[in-house]
Parts: structure tokens; sequence; C-alpha cells
């Protein structure tokens, strides 16, 4: 059985991350190996990645997202994806700027709310002092942030984010 998962701002190669940002890790090393292992650990041969931007600062981060074992790897690009273009070609099976599936917008950066149409947006981007804190409010009820940091590192079922979605706007 096939999984979609969601993932957001892996910020692989990015230098001193791990002392300035994610401080949980030792080093900025420990956190690139810490994130790949997680997703090589998750995703299977018929899962599909949906990735969000910010995945690699540089070139050897893309190859490690290129290791990873899954059918497709979609990448909705983001501010810091500034790579060569042949090389993300290389790695992913689709590049977007913005991507729709199941009612849901998929962006690196949150978009308006009046550019939604009763869907969804699943977004990255927006780190501390980000919406988190206020995605439980009335406004944010439309909105899923997959960033790493704020889904304890780990993949994201879309199927999860459809139901936390749909609570949401339900309460």
């Amino acid at each position: 059985m096939s999984t979609v998962y969601v993932t957001s701002d892996w910020h692989l190669g990015h230098r001193g991350i791990s002392s300035r940002f994610r401080t949980r890790f030792e080093n900025d090393a420990e956190h690139d190996n810490y994130i790949w292992n997680m997703a090589n650990d998750t995703l299977n041969k018929r899962d599909v990645l949906i990735c969000l931007g910010d995945m690699s600062f540089d070139d050897t981060g893309l190859e490690m997202i290129g290791g990873l074992i899954c059918q497709r790897k979609i990448l909705i690009r983001g501010n810091h994806d500034t790579q060569n273009q042949e090389m993300y070609n290389s790695i992913f099976d689709e590049i977007h700027g913005a991507y729709r599936y199941k009612n849901c917008f998929f962006t690196h950066i949150p978009i308006h709310e009046s550019e939604l149409y009763r869907g969804f947006n699943v977004h990255g981007h927006c780190h501390r002092g980000g919406p988190r804190e206020h995605q439980l409010g009335d406004h944010w009820r439309s909105y899923y942030n997959a960033i790493l940091e704020y889904n304890d590192y780990q993949l994201v079922p879309m199927q999860h984010i459809l139901e936390t979605l749909v609570t949401r706007r339900q309460t």
C-alpha cells in the first residue's frame, strides 16, 4: 500500500543550523543524517513524497534526497531552492511553484486565504515565531504547516493532514 507524505524545510547543508536554529542536534552533520535516516526509515518504494521547499542548501543534500527510495518525489520550490535546475530535475519527478491535490494547495509560503476557494493550504516556510501558535485560531483553520520542527521531525502522512484540517474546520 502506498502513502503520500508531506514535508518541508529540511535545510540539509545549511551551515550552522544546529547551533542557531535546531539546537537539539550536536552538529550540522547529525542534523542532516537524522533527517535522511528518518525519511529513509519511513518511505517505501510505493510512497510519494511531497517536499514543500527549502530542502537543501547544497548539492550534497540534494544527492541525499535523491538516494531516498520512493515512487515519486515532488518539489514545490522554496525561497532557498537556488541550486542548478538540472540537479533538481535529476532528483525530483515533478517540480512546481504551487501544486493542487486533494482539495489542497501545496506551497512553500502560505497563500492568502482569499485564494483558497474553500480548499486548504499545506505549506512550510514559517519557523520559530511563525504561525504555529496562530494555526489554532479561526484564521488558520484552513492551513497546515508541514515544516519538520512542528511535526516532531517526521514526515506527515497526507491522511493525517486532511483529518486535521477537516476537524479544525468543523470546530
